[in-house]
Formats: structure tokens, C-alpha cells, sequence
């Protein structure tokens, strides 16, 4: 599952001209990636977007960017807008690479036909390798006192949804 939240944002200055980052906090599997994005990266990438699914409504442009009112309805647009999109299910290829996750392929049981014809949409190929594999074999049982291995019966049926003895 992947989770994102946009805790805040910051002014950049360059040579030319001032800007705005966004921070963009991704948890995916236990770990928490950060990356900072601009206004025009996730407008590009809206626009990608919009064109393969629903998206929920993206943040509108400002002319006061730097009010810090405006900062904040923004950062909480992009948090609403990021997560908005994960929590359908399935990933774009495009949002996973915005995301810098690219090589990670999300997805529910019952999304796999939607996703495969997404990425046919975008000429890529999709590939799906299992993560974990623990069969009753791989399990050993020193139990001597006669009861119940209820650790190796929780993992199985938190693995494989029924209840198996061991």
C-alpha cells in the first residue's frame, strides 16, 4: 500500500527567480521516501494523468503564490489530489515515476485487468513477481510440549486466509 502526504513547502531562490518546493513524503512498504516537487512538475503531471483516469480536483494557480494562505491551501490540494488518486487502487506508471517509484508496480487482486490495459496504453510492459512464498514444508514445528504452533498457524492465515494446522 502506498501512502503520500505533503507536510509542507519552501521558497527556492535561484539565480533568475524565486520558487516554490513541495514536500512530498511517500511511505511504501514500511519505508518513507521524500522528494520536492514544483507547481509546473505536478501540473505536468496532472496533465498526464487526466488523460488515463479521473483524477480529483488539482489545485488552481494563484497570483498570490507566496501568501502563506495560499501556500497552505495549495499543500493541502496536493496531499488531497496525490492521495486522492492511491487510494483508487492502482497506480498510473506515470504518478509512480513522479513519485520516483517507478520501478515499483502497485496494485490490488482486483485491479490487475485495469492496470494491464493502462499500461498497454502507454506501450509499457507489464510484469509481476511474487514477494513472498511460505509453504508448510518451510515451516518447522520444534514444538514438544503438544500444543498448538499458533505463530506458524497466524502467519499462514495472514498469508493465505484460512486457518491450517502445523
Amino acid at each position: 500500500m502506498i501512502r503520500v502526504s505533503v507536510p509542507s513547502s519552501r521558497r527556492l531562490e535561484d539565480s533568475r527567480s524565486s520558487y516554490t518546493v513541495f514536500r512530498i513524503q511517500v511511505y511504501l512498504s514500511g519505508r518513507c521516501h521524500v522528494i520536492e516537487k514544483r507547481y509546473s512538475e505536478f501540473e505536468e503531471v496532472h496533465k498526464k494523468l487526466k488523460k488515463i483516469i479521473k483524477t480529483p480536483e488539482f489545485p488552481p494557480k494563484h497570483v498570490l503564490k507566496y501568501h502563506p494562505k495560499i501556500l497552505e491551501q495549495r499543500r493541502q490540494g496536493f496531499e488531497n489530489y496525490l492521495q486522492g488518486i492511491v487510494d483508487k487502487g492502482t497506480v498510473p506508471k506515470s504518478l509512480l515515476m513522479f513519485l520516483g517509484i517507478e520501478s515499483m508496480i502497485y496494485m490490488t487482486e482486483d485491479s490487475t485487468e485495469s492496470l494491464e490495459d493502462e499500461y498497454e496504453s502507454e506501450e509499457e510492459e507489464l510484469s509481476h513477481q511474487p514477494v513472498i512464498n511460505i509453504s508448510l514444508h518451510n515451516i518447522q514445528n520444534d514444538n514438544k510440549g503438544g500444543f498448538p504452533d499458533i505463530v506458524a498457524q497466524g502467519v499462514l492465515s495472514a498469508l493465505y486466509g484460512t486457518r491450517r494446522d502445523v
